[in-house]
């Protein structure tokens, strides 16, 4: 795996519930996906890798991806930021 990039899954999941009653879903689960024009690269992750752990409520895994490596360094500890600026607010400030 060379590295990670975003995947933005656009379907209205809030959506979904109230529309698909009483006939079933019409639009809601309309397809549109946007990928990140960026890939970060295991590599530069590598400072932000951490430990994996699985709430005690869910199911064991299966044994071949239950691995002791993913459990000490199997996630990535990162935060994500979004800033929308309209044309009407950069406008008014």
């Amino acid at each position: 795996m060379f590295g990670l990039c975003l995947l933005n899954d656009w379907s209205a999941r809030d959506i979904q519930a109230w529309e698909y009653q009483p006939l079933g879903p019409f639009l809601a689960k309309s397809p549109a996906t946007s990928v990140s024009p960026w890939i970060v690269t295991l590599e530069a992750l590598e400072p932000y890798r951490c430990a994996w752990r699985r709430p005690a409520q869910d199911p064991a895994p299966l044994p071949y991806p239950d691995e002791a490596g993913l459990r000490t360094r199997g996630a990535i500890d990162s935060e994500l930021g979004v800033w929308l600026r309209s044309a009407n607010f950069r406008d008014a400030y």
